[in-house]
């Protein structure tokens, strides 16, 4: 018989955290503030956090495009920070 210690340990299981959506707006703000600057910050908008979705509007299409191609190192840096891969996507409005 196997120690229940020695199970849980291979598994890894964890206790995951509850992240709301004002920190990952917070967290996001500050990942848009070094990649894009205060004009990032004035054209894309955190909407609404839902499920690992990340919702934004978007002032026009140049920003839109720039975040489409860049989304996935977005939403790596906004995992790194929040330490959990708790964002799985981004959609742009």
């Amino acid at each position: 018989m196997k120690v229940i210690g020695k199970i849980l340990a291979y598994k890894k299981i964890k206790k995951k955290r509850n992240i709301d959506s004002d920190s990952v707006f917070y967290i996001f703000k500050n990942v848009i503030r070094v990649k894009y600057g205060e004009m990032g910050i004035l054209n894309i908008k955190p909407e609404y956090y839902k499920e690992g979705v990340l919702f934004l509007r978007i002032s026009n299409s140049n920003w839109a495009n720039e975040l489409w191609l860049n989304k996935k190192m977005i939403i790596a840096e906004i995992n790194k920070k929040i330490e959990e891969n708790e964002v799985k996507e981004i959609k742009l409005q």
